[in-house]
This record gives C-alpha cells, sequence and structure tokens, in this order.
C-alpha cells in the first residue's frame, strides 16, 4: 500500500492500529495525522 493512500484515509487505518499496536492511544494517533516517521518513532518508543 503505498503511503500517501494511507494518510489520505487516516481515520479509516486508526483502528486498524489501535488493533495492531494497543499501548498507543487515541490522541497519540491522532496528532501523527498520517505521518510515517512520526508513527515508526513512536511505535519503536513503545514496543
Amino acid at each position: 500500500m503505498n503511503w500517501n493512500i494511507i494518510e489520505g484515509h487516516w481515520k479509516e487505518l486508526t483502528g486498524a492500529i489501535r488493533e495492531k499496536w494497543g499501548d498507543l492511544t487515541d490522541d497519540e494517533i491522532t496528532q501523527l495525522e498520517g505521518k510515517r516517521d512520526q508513527l515508526e518513532g513512536l511505535i519503536q518508543k513503545r514496543y
């Protein structure tokens, strides 16, 4: 999947992100707004 598509469908994908990485809070996911590097950094920090 192309990251541009992910950014465009961010609100739809947040549920899948919560399922996969349950330690991330809703606020953290919302603040990322589809930014790949920030998502990667937050996942690395938590896991």
